[in-house]
Order: structure tokens, then C-alpha cells, then sequence
């Protein structure tokens, strides 16, 4: 777990880097395209506008720096009411869509002002980002690396720190959010008097993405960097814990072990009892620092109880802070361990010498005796059970095994699949960094496929609004993921669960579109160089459609699935695209309709008559012109032309047939034709040559009377 952690935190590090290196002095032309205009600003510098700010792109400010963003200087061009700085997103982290809704434009006591954010066309990264706009805080930074700390008065903790920072946590609790981000390298004195701390940034990655390990609770720390999830303000409340344990020290609390060793020793002791262990806290915060790191979130102090600390009243006393140790140990490639949780997580980085002990119930014996947990044992003796009914697919039942007995020992922890480690409310951003980041999507397919979630949601006690909530979110993507047709797949699931995500289709990756109004403006722009032969549709894109479109357009989904059936198919992307602008538009897309128009030709099919079709092709340039996809797709889904034409050709198959029904019968009944003729002819000459002898014979008869 440590390496991952410093992986994604490098990943996300060198990226930054090398996209800064390369584009250390861009030129102007650069800086002109999408929203912004560079150009001398007053005093030197150059600049770029964004939306009602001017932001200086070669006037850093690393002082205001978040985690993995970027801090620059920047003008209010509409208000002079103080300074502001932009910060500058990595484009292959997705930002915090519920917390940019929620704070921007409000003043939260407590949390710095985010004054407003922009997608734009960013000169160092020659792409589009977001990027948000701070009140710069009347002070500066309250813990700086490398520097001295300025010292906050202990018994002026409550006043300055605890009351500022629990105004934020309850503003952002009663609107079911949680900050993430909040740490001693993140808060800011609001004044230059350092009478009281702002928050810092807390939309610019995911939730818990840029705490350093030893702020994460038991549960949370488990899980990778992107995937420790939104959590709970119980989460924010053990990182306020750890906040003022740090400002109380002058440091971060076991700052010199590694994140594993921070790990294990939290594992181990409890997380009070390790930093009481190697850091000696101030007096008058131990009380709060014991109370707001107790490992038990039932026991974990709440608002009341730091209001009574606050007070000077008496909290509610916590119980004991360290799981229950058994009497004996049970031992993972040569370590022992005594707890269930340090043996989840040591069985989690030993997955294959693990399965040994699991499969013949070394495990299962040590819950029974050494912890006296039947109800867990129990649970593990059917996880065995159930590998023992596998199909011929062993080693994957094995790795089912191994994930369930982890669920099983730590059901509060992440979901850990071999490498993989994510909370389940962080699958989706976790999944999003893997894919942007070069590992891909097939680790988040194991763990959905093979339904590892579930077992998690089934291992959770009692019930939980909070959970309930996870399992409607969970409950269809593993539907999505075995789909392997476009508007499926992990595309769907991405999009689904990170609702800040930008749509990764390579056609328009770097104009980075979160929202579905931004679809078709940016494929307007590709379709002015694009060839003639390929979609406007891709696999992303089709799940950004279905995802984000009120829609639905599952039919048109069900039609994608076969592109050998060019008809159905091209008529799908057309109908899909044709809802997003009846949506959104925008009404003119003169480039776009062209695209459409040159792959209509397998959608015209559709119509039976020849002449229909050539009306109806005749009209397809007239309409592109328009630049309305709406009335393309009018053109060949006209319900009453169709059925007209459907009728027509009912009526042409039965004629047809008909017609051809006679040439039959008179091809092949020729001889009996004949037959019947001759023998017809035949009974017509006898009756002739009769009636003539009787005539003739009447005639003679008569002369000799007269």
C-alpha cells in the first residue's frame, strides 16, 4: 500500500512536471486558443484571461499550492476586492464536482472563498483544464515546510483552530458532504494577525487524494491514494484530531516512518497510542486529540463533545482505542500478527503466501480460539466452502477467496483485490486514475465481476443510509461491465460514478467536456478536419451520453451492439447525437451535420422506394446546411413516411408475387395446354361437322317435299 501510494503521488508529480518542462515558455499562439489571450501584462508577466480573471502563467505561487495543483497569480478583472489566485487542476485527476457546486460563490466561515472555476485552455499543460479561482487568506500558510512554524498559543487552540474548522465541517455534514482535505499543511491564517485558520482547497482532486497517510482512519488508510473515497464527517473529524496533534507538535505526527511502518503501527497500537508514543502532545490538547482519534467511529468524539471541550465541560470519556488482541498470533510469511485488521492488511501484501493458511482453516481456527469470533469464523468457513465449488476457473476462485477473507477480518476497510485497494465509495475515482493513468480499467472489471462488492455490502452490520446508498450506485455496474458493446463497458461505469469526470474519447480528450452541453460544440470543432469515414460515436462517448443525457437511450445502445447492421447502426448515432442538441444545443452545427450527412447513406436504406430514397438524399445537403442534427434525423425516422413507405412496399411484395405466381403457371403448364386444346378442338370440329350433316340433311329432305 505504501509503494502505491508514492506511485500515484509520483504519477501524479512527474506529470505535472514534464507537462511544465516542455512548455516552460509557450508561445503566443498557444496562449490565444480556446478561452484564453495572453499577452504583456502591466508590470510584465504573462497572462491568460479565464472567464472575469486574468491569470499570470509564468507568476507561480507555491506558497498557495494544493497537493497536485498548481498555484498562479490572478486579477479579478470585474471586482478589486483583494487579491485571488488560480489554481490550476491536473487535467487526469478528476475535481470534486459536488464541493465547486456547494462553495462556489459563498463565504464559509472557516474555509477560504472559491470565488469561481472555469474549463479553459491552460498554456503549460496545451490543453483544457479546470481551473479555480481562491480569495487569497489575509495571512500566510500555517505550517510551511522546511520553515518554522508560526506558534499558536495552546490555550488559544479552541478559539483559533477547533471553532473555524468545525464551522466548515458542520456547513459542509448538513449538506451531506465531507471536506477530505483538512491537515496542518492545508490551513491558512484568515488574518495577518493569525487570530484565527482557513481550510484550503478541498474540490481540486478526489476526496482524501492528497492526505498524507497518518491523517486517514484505520479504514481509509488501507485504501490507495484515488480510491479512499468520500467517507464521512467521522473521517473529518479524526483528520481535525490529527490536525491538532500536529500544530500542537510542529510537525506532522510520525513524519519520520515510513507510510507502512505508519501502517502497521496505528494497526497495531491504535492511533492515539502511537502518536502519544512518539510525540509528546501539550497537555490541554490531549483530551480532544484522544477523543477525535479513537479508532472506533462510534466512540469517536462528535460536535457535542468538542463543543463541551470548548466549554470547559467534560466530554464524553472514550473507551478503549485499540482492537481486541487475540492470545495467540497468527503468523503471514514469517510475521506474526494479533489483530484481525493487521492480519487483513497482511494478507493483503502476501496474496499468494496467504492462501495456504486460509485454505486449510489456520485462519478460520485462529478467529475461533485466539479471538473467540465464531460469528467470523463461521463466515470464513463458508468463503472456503464456496472456493471448493469453483468451476475449472481455481486460480480465480482462489483470488475471491483471499479478497473475502480480507472483507471478512477488516469488513470496515477497503476492497483489496491482489494490487488493487479502494473504499467502495471510491471505485469510481480509483478507476478513473488507473485509466488515466496507463494501468487500465481490467483491475476495477476483477473486483466488479466477480462481484467482490457484494460480499462487502453483505459483511456491513445493521443498517446505514450511507450504504444503502452505495449498493443503488454499485448495483448495475456489474451489468455494465460484462456489456462489451459501446455505451457499456467501464466507459459506462466511469462515467456513472465520477460525475466530474471528462469524456476520455481520443477525438476530444483535451477539451476536456464534463458537462453534455459541452458534447457538441467540441465535436463541432473535430468535424472541420475529421475523415470521412469514422463516427462522431465512440465508445466513451456513447457512455458520456448515457450517462449524462436525461434520456434514456438504451434502444439506441441495444442498436449499437451490432455494427454489421449499418441501417439500425448509423441511425443510433444519429438519434443520439439528434437528443443531445434537442437538448442542449446549440441550434447551428454546420460542421457536425456535414459529418452526419456523409454517413447517412446506410440510414437512408431504410426506405424501400427508390424514388423515396433519392428525395430523401436529395434533401440530406439542404438540411446539413441548416446545421440541425434534429431534422436529419427527422428525414429518415419520419414515422408517417415511413409507414407509407413500409404499406407501398406491402403492396409491391403482393403484386410482385402475384404476377409472378401467373408467369409460374403459365411456364410450367404448357403440354397440358396443349392437350387440352387439341382435345377441345377436336369436340368443337365433331360438333361442327354434326350440326352441318343435319342441316345439309333437312335441306334435301325438304326439296323432295316441296
Amino acid at each position: 500500500m505504501a509503494q502505491e501510494a508514492e506511485k500515484q503521488k509520483q504519477d501524479v508529480s512527474d506529470g505535472a512536471d514534464d507537462r511544465d518542462a516542455a512548455t516552460a515558455a509557450p508561445s503566443a499562439d498557444d496562449a490565444d486558443e480556446g478561452q484564453g489571450k495572453e499577452g504583456p501584462p502591466p508590470g510584465g508577466g504573462r497572462h491568460v484571461e479565464i472567464g472575469n480573471f486574468r491569470v499570470f502563467s509564468d507568476l507561480p505561487l507555491p506558497e498557495f499550492d494544493m497537493g497536485n495543483c498548481k498555484a498562479y497569480t490572478a486579477d479579478n478583472l470585474r471586482r478589486d476586492d483583494g487579491g485571488a489566485f488560480a489554481l490550476v487542476a491536473d487535467p487526469a485527476i478528476p475535481t470534486r464536482y459536488d464541493m465547486l457546486r456547494f462553495l462556489t460563490g459563498i463565504h464559509l466561515g472557516g474555509q477560504i472563498d472559491l470565488l469561481d472555476y472555469e474549463i479553459a485552455h491552460w498554456p503549460l499543460f496545451d490543453r483544457k483544464t479546470m481551473v479555480l479561482f481562491y480569495a487569497k487568506p489575509g495571512g500566510g500558510r500555517v505550517v510551511v515546510p522546511g520553515e518554522k512554524q508560526r506558534k499558536i498559543d495552546e490555550h488559544d487552540f479552541a478559539k483559533v483552530v477547533v471553532e473555524p474548522l468545525m464551522s466548515v465541517m458542520q456547513a459542509v455534514a448538513d449538506k451531506s458532504l465531507t471536506h477530505r482535505n483538512i491537515r496542518a499543511d492545508n490551513l491558512f491564517f484568515a488574518d495577518p494577525m493569525g487570530e484565527k485558520v482557513v481550510l484550503g482547497d478541498c474540490c481540486c482532486a478526489p476526496a482524501g487524494f492528497n492526505q498524507p497517510i497518518v491523517y486517514e482512519t484505520a479504514s481509509r488508510m488501507t485504501a490507495d491514494p484515488a480510491g479512499r473515497g468520500l467517507g464521512s464527517v467521522l473521517d473529518d473529524l479524526y483528520a481535525l484530531g490529527m490536525t491538532i496533534a500536529a500544530l500542537g507538535v510542529g510537525h506532522t505526527p510520525l513524519e519520520k516512518l515510513s507510510e507502512q511502518d505508519i501502517i502497521d503501527l496505528k494497526l497495531a497500537k491504535g492511533s492515539f497510542q502511537a502518536v502519544v508514543a512518539h510525540e509528546k502532545l501539550p497537555l490541554i490538547l490531549i483530551e480532544p486529540v484522544r477523543g477525535l482519534l479513537c479508532d472506533d467511529p462510534d466512540e469517536r468524539w462528535g460536535f457535542a463533545e468538542l463543543n463541551a471541550w470548548i466549554d470547559g465541560r467534560r466530554a464524553k470519556p472514550v473507551q478503549s482505542n485499540t482492537e481486541r488482541r487475540a492470545a495467540r498470533s497468527q503468523n503471514i510469511s514469517g510475521k506474526d500478527y494479533y489483530t484481525a485488521r493487521a492480519l487483513a492488511q497482511g494478507i493483503s501484501k502476501n496474496w499468494v503466501n496467504s492462501l495456504a493458511p486460509l485454505r486449510d482453516g489456520s485462519v478460520e481456527i485462529w478467529l475461533r480460539r485466539g479471538l473467540a469470533d465464531n460469528e467470523r469464523a463461521k463466515y470464513m468457513s463458508e468463503a472456503i466452502r464456496q472456493m471448493q465449488w469453483a468451476g475449472a476457473d481455481k486460480r480465480a476462485a482462489e483470488d475471491v477467496l483471499i479478497s473475502k477473507s480480507i472483507i471478512i477480518l477488516d469488513p470496515t476497510g477497503a476492497i483489496r483485490f491482489k494490487g488493487f485497494a479502494a473504499m467502495v465509495d471510491g471505485l469510481g475515482s480509483m478507476l478513473s486514475y488507473d485509466v488515466q493513468h496507463g494501468r487500465g480499467p481490467q483491475r476495477f472489471a476483477d473486483v466488479v465481476v466477480r462481484d467482490v462488492p457484494s460480499f462487502w455490502f453483505g459483511q456491513q452490520g445493521g443498517f446505514s443510509p450511507d450504504v444503502q446508498k452505495l449498493q443503488q450506485v454499485y448495483k448495475n455496474l456489474r451489468y455494465y461491465v460484462k456489456q462489451q458493446s459501446a455505451g457499456y463497458g467501464y466507459e459506462r461505469c466511469l462515467y456513472a460514478m465520477v460525475r466530474n469526470q471528462h469524456c476520455l474519447s481520443p477525438m476530444i480528450e483535451h477539451d476536456y467536456i464534463v458537462d453534455i452541453s459541452q458534447l457538441l460544440p467540441a465535436l463541432e470543432k473535430v468535424a472541420e478536419h475529421i475523415s470521412d469515414d469514422s463516427w462522431p460515436v465512440d465508445r466513451h462517448i456513447a457512455a458520456f451520453i448515457a450517462s449524462r443525457l436525461e434520456d434514456d437511450v438504451e434502444a439506441q445502445l441495444v442498436a449499437l451492439q451490432n455494427p454489421s447492421d449499418e441501417v439500425e447502426y448509423s441511425r443510433a448515432i444519429i438519434s443520439m447525437l439528434a437528443l443531445v442538441q434537442w437538448r442542449h444545443g446549440p441550434d447551428n452545427l454546420h460542421h457536425l451535420s456535414h459529418w452526419v450527412a456523409r454517413l447517412m447513406e446506410p440510414a437512408v436504406k431504410v426506405f424501400h422506394s427508390k424514388a423515396r430514397r433519392e428525395r430523401v438524399e436529395a434533401e440530406i445537403p439542404k438540411l446539413a446546411k441548416r446545421g440541425n442534427l434534429v431534422e436529419l434525423y427527422n428525414l429518415i425516422n419520419d414515422e408517417q413516411e415511413r409507414r407509407k413507405d413500409q404499406t407501398e412496399f406491402i403492396s409491391a411484395v403482393e403484386e410482385y408475387s402475384e404476377a409472378e405466381s401467373e408467369v409460374f403457371d403459365l411456364e410450367s403448364s404448357g403440354p397440358a395446354r396443349l392437350e387440352l386444346a387439341e382435345k377441345v378442338g377436336q369436340q368443337a370440329a365433331a360438333f361442327a361437322s354434326t350440326m352441318i350433316a343435319l342441316l345439309t340433311v333437312s335441306a334435301m329432305f325438304l326439296m323432295h317435299i316441296w
